[in-house]
């Protein structure tokens, strides 16, 4: 309990700070969101909400922007808070979600930053030009179980490329806290403005063994990633490669995706994605692998439809299963 407290009064704080700097000069956009998705599962014959992120929810998203500060120092640059209203099916329930909670500074002449609160990890592939309502996970899902964490980043640029290193609580998107966990990630790649994007990234941290387990292990990670534009936003090719250990134990996994807009008809768009894990020796090895194929179109009044093709395989002797995912996301003013 003392921990939620805690994380509620961070959360105010960011959200009161944002109120009294926004008079000294800044522009604001309030952003509403729903998403509605369904899953059915061929090998359970179920239909049901999806149950796990991204539930089926109703949010919203107020962005600040505040006015360019004084060079020599660090300034107030701007702030996110995104939340969500979400239904969980396995635990039928509803539960508030804060996916981005952040307030971050700046030093204009050099361009370094600093940013307090929940945030995307910088680890593997970066999501910083994603849209919101993406439904293709990354490969940390499988990993780690969260890509977002509360805690402190640094950023900035060296020589060419932009490098970014954060230290975390281990929380996810959790509000508690157990004692023990933390976590420490790090970025260095090629500017999100270039065609061709690439980066290597590093992991290390003291996590729960499991989403559901009380135990720790010690891990770490190394990743590479890459990301191809050709005439963006028409295609977008992705691919990260991740291997290292948890307590010792060998881990690594792979992800594949390819998001293509139909230039002839660019209400319509292909999206694509491998991804598969494995812990353990090639001996001994415990390996999970999603495919994915489908079709998204875009609707009038800002609405999304998705409709997903996935199939899902475990090496841990649960029957491969044929899932197909619908979602109706609006996100706008």
């Amino acid at each position: 309990m003392r921990s939620t407290l805690i994380a509620f009064s961070q959360i105010a704080l960011l959200v009161l700070g944002s109120s009294l700097l926004s008079a000294a000069g800044s522009r604001s956009l309030l952003h509403r969101e729903l998403n509605l998705a369904v899953l059915y599962s061929r090998r359970d014959a179920n239909l049901d909400f999806h149950p796990a992120p991204l539930f089926s929810s109703i949010g919203f998203e107020h962005l600040t922007k505040f006015a360019d500060g004084t060079p020599g120092r660090l300034n107030p640059d701007a702030t996110d808070l995104y939340v969500q209203f979400a239904y969980d099916p396995l635990d039928d329930r509803l539960e508030t979600r804060f996916r981005d909670v952040w307030i971050r500074f700046v030093e204009p002449a050099s361009g370094f930053r600093v940013r307090l609160g929940h945030f995307d990890i910088p680890f593997g592939l970066n999501p910083i030009a994603e849209p919101r309502g993406v439904a293709l996970q990354p490969l940390a899902f499988f990993d780690l179980g969260f890509k977002k964490d509360w805690g402190l980043s640094v950023q900035g640029e060296w020589q060419n490329f932009g490098y970014e290193t954060a230290a975390t609580t281990g929380m996810g998107d959790k509000l508690r806290r157990r004692r023990g966990r933390y976590l420490w990630t790090g970025r260095i790649g090629i500017p999100t403005y270039r065609d061709v994007q690439y980066g290597i990234s590093s992991l290390y941290g003291v996590l729960p063994a499991s989403s559901l387990s009380r135990e720790l292990k010690t891990s770490w990670r190394l990743s590479m990633d890459v990301t191809y534009l050709y005439h963006e936003p028409f295609t977008v090719a992705r691919g990260e490669l991740t291997f290292g250990a948890d307590d010792g134990t060998t881990v690594g996994g792979f992800l594949l995706r390819l998001n293509q807009i139909i230039p002839a008809n660019p209400k319509w768009a292909i999206e694509t994605q491998m991804r598969a894990w494995r812990t353990g020796l090639p001996a001994a090895a415990v390996t999970r692998t999603e495919g994915v194929v489908g079709i998204r179109r875009a609707l009038p009044y800002l609405l999304n439809l998705r409709l997903h093709w996935r199939h899902y395989f475990s090496s841990t002797g649960i029957r491969e299963d044929d899932r197909i995912f619908v979602q109706i996301y609006y996100y706008g003013y």
